[in-house]
């Protein structure tokens, strides 16, 4: 079944719309290719593009009322089946609702609401399919290694949102006196002021040489005020700029521990992925295994 197949009749309609304003736009560009000096020429060809815009938007305003017209009957055809079968005419011999075979027929609508039912089933199966085949994935196996890590210490993962701050918002979840913009100017500040210790190991990705003053003021700048990822370098920022041991569990390997002078409690956990999205390495908090489980609850 194709995915034009799976839409419903509006939204094929709208598909098609967009397609035939697209086209249009393509022959308007070729139109206006030949314009030349000629003033009446010109002239001429802006009359037929405004013509063109507006038989296009005519017609697509025109099919759209008559499909809705037409979802409106449906509808109250549906009204009246029902009607007919609360008020126990169903079982006559002559009801309209029945064929020469003695089987109810079924609307429009219906059909297209179990249409769209079974496209819906098959892409459920076929999801489940997926998963099935993934089983043994990159990612599936680390998941399940950091899942038996975080059950050993009575933990279980608390999903972070795959836009740039999953780092800083994982903190925050487990710090929520603090914002991800909080955490983002702590250690753009931290760093800032503390070139030495910062500058050696920072280098610029397309060139693999280390950052100059100009490029370290502006990796700062990225840190504070953009979504950038943030990695080792920012939570070494943090965990000094606000005195937290942040510990860092991953499938392989030990626990990465930072800030291990700050014994006071809460001591930050988060689960380092290296598969987790296709985009690349990713960061979650944690949270009890005795709490309900929520994801996804974690912005800027």
């Amino acid at each position: 079944m194709s995915d034009e197949e799976d839409l419903s009749p509006e939204e094929q309609l709208l598909s098609r719309h967009r397609k035939e304003k697209k086209d249009l736009q393509a022959q308007i560009m070729q139109l206006k290719k030949h314009v030349n000096k000629d003033k009446k020429k010109k002239k001429e060809i802006a009359d037929e593009i405004v013509k063109l815009e507006k038989d296009l938007q005519e017609r697509h305003e025109k099919e759209l009322a008559e499909l809705e017209n037409e979802e409106v009957i449906e509808l109250a055809n549906d009204v009246s089946t029902l009607e007919i079968t609360e008020n126990g005419f169903d079982d006559c011999e002559s009801t309209p609702q029945e064929n020469v075979s003695g089987k109810k027929k079924i609307s429009k609508a219906e059909k297209r609401r179990q249409k769209k039912a079974e496209a819906n089933r098959e892409r459920e199966d076929r999801i489940k399919e997926e998963e099935a085949n993934n089983r043994f994935s990159a990612r599936a196996v680390e998941t399940e290694k950091l899942r038996g890590i975080l059950l050993q210490r009575n933990l279980r993962m608390y999903e972070i949102k795959p836009d740039g701050n999953c780092m800083y918002a994982a903190i925050a979840h487990q710090l929520p006196e603090y914002t991800v913009s909080q955490l983002r100017a702590s250690a753009a500040d931290f760093i800032l002021n503390h070139v030495d210790d910062f500058l050696p190991f920072l280098t610029n990705p397309k060139t693999g040489d280390l950052l100059t003053q100009e490029e370290f003021v502006e990796y700062c700048s990225q840190v504070r005020n953009s979504p950038v990822w943030g990695g080792q370098p920012e939570l070494r920022a943090i965990s000094q700029a606000i005195k937290v041991k942040i510990v860092v569990l991953q499938a392989e390997g030990l626990p990465s521990v930072i800030g291990e002078e700050f014994e006071s409690v809460p001591i930050v956990t988060l689960t380092y992925y290296r598969h987790y999205f296709g985009l690349g390495e990713h960061y979650n908090s944690v949270a009890p295994v005795s709490l309900p489980a929520s994801a996804n609850n974690v912005g800027s």
